[in-house]
């Protein structure tokens, strides 16, 4: 229902899912297959405004930036309670409806490495967050 997901669909398309809690969703697919062989995939994730909660994302392939979305909400704080990171496979309710009938889809190749990475912030922000608000942006 909620959470995001980058899963590569049978004709070798990257894509990127992301769900409010199934309220608002954004799907992205990348225009060509992925390369053959050893990958390295990421998306990054940009504000656009100085406003909380609006992102520009870049799914990149082999350090060449394979396509371009926009994300008007994002969850503010968690996805949801009994749910952590899976890796290769996508337990539970899945993110994405198109997948829904294969899951939990595992993936087939092998993950070297999973690097998730956020851009510091201040303590204060930080603080802020875990409080439920919105930390302040400059």
């Amino acid at each position: 229902m909620g959470g995001f997901s980058l899963w590569v669909d049978d004709d070798g398309k990257l894509h990127h899912s992301y769900s409010t809690m199934a309220v608002h969703q954004y799907k992205q697919v990348s225009p060509k297959p992925l390369p053959t062989g050893e990958v390295t995939v990421r998306v990054q994730f940009d504000a656009d405004e100085p406003k909380p909660h609006r992102r520009r994302r870049h799914p990149v392939a082999n350090g060449k930036q394979i396509g371009e979305g926009r994300m008007d909400h994002t969850v503010a704080l968690r996805f949801t309670f009994y749910a952590g990171m899976d890796v290769g496979r996508d337990n539970g309710m899945t993110v994405d409806e198109t997948y829904r009938d294969k899951a939990p889809y595992p993936f087939t190749g092998t993950v070297k490495k999973v690097v998730f990475d956020l851009k510091p912030g201040t303590h204060k922000d930080e603080q802020k967050a875990a409080r439920g608000g919105s930390p302040r942006r400059s």
